[in-house]
């Protein structure tokens, strides 16, 4: 797969913008947790991995306040950008392997 040099150096630019959003979510992610407690970071992965039952999700969704609801968004955030991340960095390498 050949690749114009525009290209690459787009893909280039999108990884470091990819890494300083990834380093960003997690400070975010960091201070949250922090605000939250262990207990309930705990509790919030629980919730997150689907680890609860049907019954145990319901309620559990009525809990959730500003803070639970941001950690998770922030979470989703870090998922996508990783996702995407290795998405690019796997187009890159088959480019210069190519």
């Amino acid at each position: 797969m050949s690749m114009k040099p525009e290209d690459e150096e787009f893909l280039h630019d999108m990884v470091i913008q990819l890494d300083e959003t990834i380093r960003k979510l997690v400070i975010e992610e960091r201070e949250i947790a922090e605000k939250l407690g262990v207990v309930r970071v705990e509790e919030l992965k629980e919730f997150w991995q689907q680890a609860l039952s049907e019954e145990e999700e319901k309620f559990f969704r009525i809990t959730l306040d500003y803070w639970d609801r941001t950690l998770i968004r922030v979470w989703a955030h870090i998922t996508r950008a990783h996702d995407t991340r290795a998405k690019v960095g796997h187009t890159l390498m088959l480019c210069v392997l190519k």
